[in-house]
């Protein structure tokens, strides 16, 4: 970093330095020529014509004396001006990106454990969204719902599938009406005739078969349905994100 700040400032004073040479050898090649012709044109015309031009044309050569006396100067001046002003700044905020690299080691260890302590709420999370995956959670924790559906159970005979469903039906049933109320979306029983009038909602009743005409209409009740009545989900654990159903659990000891 010290290195880049000299770097800085070197090509900061090069820089002026190249303009103050430029000023310098303009006026060498270009301004000093064109005064000589203008004096030697001026030399040939008449005495009379003479005087009248000799005052400005000394003020010519007073104004490129001076220019090319001062202009260097100022412009050497600025960039040494300009280097001594940003020297501190650079100085000051190459110190600052040291300190932080020293510290980076010391605080990561603090800073990994405020992270995982630290409720995170994602921006615009949409309740249904957090609520499904809750739901997905518990079944998880409680029933390992998702282990099991996940795992291919295509080797294994129907007789330890069947006594593996068995406790994984009765957890996450447990689990299920602990937090989610449930009742039948039709009160009569299945396989009886039922009638369905005009306007019902169809994201209640699915209509099945041959339909030909308008409501109302009369069928057999297939599936009663299902409707939640009330839903009374636990706070979901500090710093977990709502998307993570079950976090990676890592046993910590000697390797």
């Amino acid at each position: 970093m010290k290195r880049m700040v000299a770097i800085t400032l070197l090509v900061v004073l090069l820089t002026m330095s190249a303009l103050a040479a430029g000023a310098y050898l303009a006026t060498r090649f270009f301004v000093d020529p064109a005064l000589k012709d203008l004096n030697g044109a001026v030399a040939g015309v008449q005495p009379e014509a003479q005087k009248q031009l000799m005052p400005y044309l000394q003020q010519l050569q007073e104004v490129r004396d001076t220019g090319g006396f001062y202009v260097p100067c100022v412009l050497f001046l600025a960039g040494l001006t300009a280097t001594l002003i940003l020297s501190p700044l650079l100085r000051s905020s190459a110190k600052r990106l040291v300190v932080t690299r020293e510290e980076t080691p010391k605080t990561a260890e603090a800073n990994i454990l405020a992270e995982q302590e630290r409720p995170i709420k994602a921006v615009g999370d949409d309740p249904v969204d957090v609520g499904a995956c809750r739901i997905l959670s518990i079944l998880q924790n409680k029933g390992r719902l998702i282990d099991f559906l996940q795992e291919d159970i295509t080797a294994y005979p129907d007789a330890q599938i069947g006594t593996a469903v068995r406790h994984i039906h009765e957890d996450c049933r447990n689990a299920l009406s602990a937090y989610i109320t449930l009742a039948p979306v039709m009160s009569e029983k299945e396989g009886e005739t039922v009638v369905i009038s005009e306007g019902f909602d169809p994201s209640e009743i699915r209509l099945t078969g041959q339909i030909t005409r308008e409501a109302p209409f009369e069928g057999i009740l297939q599936h009663s349905g299902w409707k939640i009545t009330q839903i009374d989900l636990p706070e979901q654990p500090k710093g977990q994100k709502h998307r993570v159903v079950a976090p990676a659990e890592v046993e910590i000891g000697p390797i």
